[in-house]
């Protein structure tokens, strides 16, 4: 009986421990853990189901590292013609080379693509020319000017018709996409939102452009 007991109040003391742990990890910071292991839960689950067609794929787009940002895509298709995209962008996780204003937030993409023209001999139902509309929400604090001890916070969305293509060579992915799209919120200092501009800054046109390399399966 005192065997048992001491393994339960040891046991407690580890799960306050982690829970104790766990409180210091942000918000924003277990969002993306809990990301990261969905994809790899996904992962998981669909490796065993077809291996001669990959319906799966995680990218990061690079040039978000030099915003000052992280986004990395899973996206995963239902058929040959249609796939889902669901993008989280931990912003400060990068180097701000553009504008040094420390951004520091969260980013969330969700698209819906229509594969117009498969790349049959892929063996994926992922490559191909397409098309999606998608829905960006960027917020974010960030420093105004270089020298500027005072943040200003910036909450916005964009509703993008993007197209792009899509290529993947045995597990290798990499994607080039472009878009332009309406958007309304806080304006922004650098007219830079995480993923997209407004054209002319004062506007409602959000221009979008960039490209991700990823792994497929």
């Amino acid at each position: 009986m005192d065997y048992y007991a001491v393994n339960l109040w040891r046991e407690c003391g580890i799960m306050r421990i982690f829970a104790s742990y766990l409180d210091m990890i942000p918000m924003r910071m277990r969002l993306f853990i809990l990301f990261i292991c969905c994809c790899f839960a996904c992962t998981g689950t669909t490796m065993g189901q077809d291996l001669k067609v990959k319906k799966n794929d995680v990218k990061v787009t690079l040039l978000s590292l030099a915003s000052g940002s992280t986004r990395i895509t899973y996206e995963r298709a239902f058929s040959p013609l249609n796939s889902a995209e669901l993008t989280l962008g931990l912003i400060s996780w990068g180097w701000d080379i553009m504008n040094h204003a420390d951004p520091e937030g969260l980013l969330m993409k969700f698209a819906f693509k229509w594969n117009l023209i498969p790349q049959e001999e892929s063996g994926s139902w992922l490559a191909g020319f397409y098309v999606k509309p998608e829905l960006v929400v960027a917020d974010y604090d960030y420093l105004p000017e270089q020298k500027s001890s005072v943040t200003h916070h910036t909450t916005r969305w964009a509703l993008m018709a993007e197209c792009g293509y899509q290529w993947v060579l045995r597990w290798f992915d990499f994607d080039i996409y472009t878009g332009l799209g309406y958007s309304q919120g806080d304006d922004n200092y650098h007219n830079y939102y995480h993923s997209f501009m407004l054209y002319p800054k004062e506007s409602c046109l959000a221009a979008t452009a960039g490209f991700r390399v990823g792994v497929a399966f």
